[in-house]
Formats: structure tokens, C-alpha cells, sequence
């Protein structure tokens, strides 16, 4: 009777030391959960200027935002992804009251407001094309971690080539960043995201 009293102590106690151990487990896989999806923030606030040399200040948008960044001199990846998505405006008119579509530079020097204006006017008007100063540009490209690198030939200063993270980004209306995904998702991922 002892040996079984005393058996019953143990193995209540290793029982309870398992509960007390997957308990704590739990929750600090969950502590390390929430600081992984929330410890990197993407998006912000941008002040930029827009292909009619306005200011466009994202935060007076009333509009969630699809952002993509490219430059208007790539020669194929960039105004492929500019016209799929003017094709998306076009089936969806209504959109135009929910989102604001925006083509941020990646390349100021070259992408001046009149360029963004002659290389937006191919594609359908609702796009809103933003360039800034260098250091405007680079705090933007900071905010949403996108991948650009310059590749300047000393004999030929004004034609280069831009790599770049070639990526749409949804931002609600106070510019908190939803998601993202690549243009080769776009037409799976933005239906079912609006």
C-alpha cells in the first residue's frame, strides 16, 4: 500500500511537472511567434512627389495602398508588371475607390516627374507614379526592405541597369503594411486579398 501511495506521489508529481513544462513551452513559442511576425515592420509614412509634380504625403490617402517599385529605363521586367496591373484596373474600375495603385522609383536621378509621366501614360491613368530626392527614395525603399542595386558604367552615366526586388506590397489606409507578394502571383494573391 505505501509503495503504491508513494508511486502515486511520483507520478503525480512527474505529471504535473510535464503540464507546468508543455504549458511554459506553449507560451513562449508563442512569445517567439508574436516578436517574429511583429518584430520586422515594413511600410510607413512617404512623402513623395507625384508624374504632376504634386506632393503625395501617403497619410492623407483615405485609400489602402498596392505598391510597386521599379524604374521607368527597365527594359522588360517593369513595364511587364506595370501592364499587368493596368489590366487589373481596367476589369475592376471600382477598385479605383478602395486603393490607391502606386509606382514608387527606384532610380530618381533619371525617373524625374515629366519621366514618370511619359512612361505612366502607356498604362491606365489611375496609376499614380512617385520619385523624390535620393535620400526620400532610399528612406522609402528602407521602410518596405526592398533590394535595389545601381549599376553604373563610368563611360556612360544615363544608361544603366537597376536591380531590384520586384514586388507588390498591400498597406492599409494608415500605411500598415498587409502583405506582399510577387507579380507572378498577382492575379492567385489579389483577387483573394480584396
Amino acid at each position: 500500500m505505501k509503495k503504491h501511495k508513494i508511486n502515486f506521489k511520483k507520478n503525480s508529481i512527474m505529471m504535473l511537472s510535464l503540464v507546468v513544462v508543455i504549458a511554459l513551452g506553449i507560451f513562449f513559442i508563442d512569445i517567439l511567434k508574436d516578436k517574429t511576425e511583429k518584430g520586422v515592420k515594413l511600410g510607413g509614412r512617404f512623402l513623395l512627389i507625384d508624374q504632376n509634380e504634386m506632393n503625395f504625403d501617403s497619410k492623407t490617402s483615405n485609400k489602402n495602398k498596392l505598391i510597386y517599385f521599379g524604374y521607368t529605363y527597365c527594359p522588360d521586367v517593369c513595364p511587364f508588371d506595370i501592364l499587368k496591373l493596368s489590366k487589373f484596373i481596367d476589369k475592376n474600375p471600382h477598385l479605383k475607390k478602395k486603393l490607391d495603385f502606386i509606382f514608387i522609383t527606384v532610380d530618381p536621378d533619371r525617373d524625374k516627374p515629366e519621366q514618370l509621366k511619359s512612361f505612366l501614360g502607356n498604362f491606365n491613368s489611375s496609376i499614380i507614379g512617385l520619385t523624390g530626392s535620393k535620400s526620400q527614395i532610399q528612406e522609402v525603399i528602407k521602410k518596405f526592405r526592398i533590394f535595389v542595386k545601381i549599376h553604373k558604367n563610368s563611360s556612360d552615366d544615363e544608361n544603366y541597369l537597376v536591380d531590384h526586388s520586384s514586388l507588390f506590397f498591400l498597406v492599409d489606409k494608415n500605411d500598415e503594411y498587409l502583405t506582399h507578394f510577387r507579380p507572378s502571383d498577382f492575379d492567385s494573391k489579389i483577387q483573394s486579398l480584396l
